[in-house]
Order: structure tokens, then sequence, then C-alpha cells
């Protein structure tokens, strides 16, 4: 519920109803997901909007298409869509507009896939490894390399909300969930053709 476009009126809703599981169950994930909370129970709807659409779509700091941060061009992407779309449809599990491979999507999946070597892979090589990518996007040297790009291109840069950054601490405390659930193991990252970078300068250049 932390990662769907919050078009609904029940969403800030839920993110406190998550909050209040984390304080109980996971005190110490409660407290690096609070700071998301506060914000997203203070702001308006359309900043709200604006601020998920500044996060992962319009001149963004990341993508929500886990399997593109892991793997991006490569044929392996695919592999994963349609292995995805399978047990999606297994399951019953509507993706709604967005792709297989979106981390609202995929996180559906954890609390009903049986077979459990898949869901280790699943949390471990798909999950984790994306989720790192993701966090490390909002590092000071990503951020001003990506600002960079789009003020070279579109001689403007979007003014930034005071909170353009709270995502960061709704993706480290699913992180840090998953850890003390799964003990994710680092893993070598896979090889992948180019970077969310790369993606944003081959889609200006397919604009112009």
């Amino acid at each position: 519920n932390l990662f769907v476009f919050p078009q609904k009126e029940d969403f800030v809703d839920n993110v406190k109803d998550v909050q209040r599981y984390l304080d109980e169950a996971l005190p110490q994930v409660g407290k690096i997901l609070q700071s998301f909370t506060d914000v997203i129970s203070d702001v308006t709807k359309p900043e709200l909007e604006d601020l998920y659409l500044r996060s992962f779509e319009v001149q963004s700091i990341t993508t929500l298409d886990i399997g593109y941060v892991v793997f991006g061009d490569d044929y392996k992407r695919g592999e994963l869509l349609v292995n995805l779309n399978k047990e999606h449809q297994k399951y019953g599990i509507e993706c709604g507009v967005e792709l297989a491979d979106n981390l609202s999507n995929v996180l559906k999946l954890i609390n009903v896939i049986e077979d459990t070597e898949l869901l280790e892979d699943l949390v471990q090589k798909i999950i984790a490894a994306a989720l790192i990518k993701m966090i490390e996007g909002y590092g000071d040297d990503q951020l001003l390399a990506r600002e960079r790009v789009y003020i070279k291109h579109h001689k403007t840069l979007l003014d930034k909300h005071e909170y353009f950054t709270i995502y960061k601490h709704a993706l480290f405390a699913l992180y840090k969930a998953l850890d003390h659930d799964f003990k994710i193991k680092i893993q070598e990252q896979p090889k992948r053709s180019g970077g969310f970078l790369s993606s944003i300068k081959q889609e200006i250049k397919l604009e112009s």
C-alpha cells in the first residue's frame, strides 16, 4: 500500500495502518518509516501525488519497475515479466495499469506464493537487489548527476518539493522488514544494460 499511486482517499489511512503494524511488530522498522508517515499525513492530496510522480515518474529519482532496476534492457527482464505474469495469474492477483514487475504488484506475491524456493529467490535476487539500487539512487551524487542530465536536455528542472526524497524512508523500511523476515544476503548484482541515468538519456534522445 505504500507504493501505489496515492489517488484513492484511503491512501493515508493505509499508510497509517502500516505504521501502526510496524510500531507493534517491528518497532525499529517503524522508526524508519515514521518520517514518511508524518509527511504523508501532513501534505495536501495534490502534493502527495506530486511527491509520488517526482519520485517514480516525472524527472524521477528511480522507478518502481524493479525488473528494470535489476536487469535494465537485458532480455532477462522480459523473462522475469513472463514468469511474474504467470504467478500473478496463478494466484488471481490483478496488476491494474502497472506491469507485473512493479514493486507494489510483486509485493502482493509474498504472502501467497507456496513455493518456498521461488519465494526466497524472488526476495533475495529481485526485490532486495532492486531496493539496494533504488535506495542508492537517493545518494547526493546520484541526485546531482540526474539533475545535470535533466537540465542539459530540458534546460530546466522542476521545482523540488521540500520533501522530494521522502520515499527513500519507505523503501528503506521495506528493505529492513524483508531483512528481518528473510535475512537478506548481499549478492553480486546482475550485469545489466545501462543504468537509470542511461535510460533517462535514451528516452530524451528518442523524444527529440
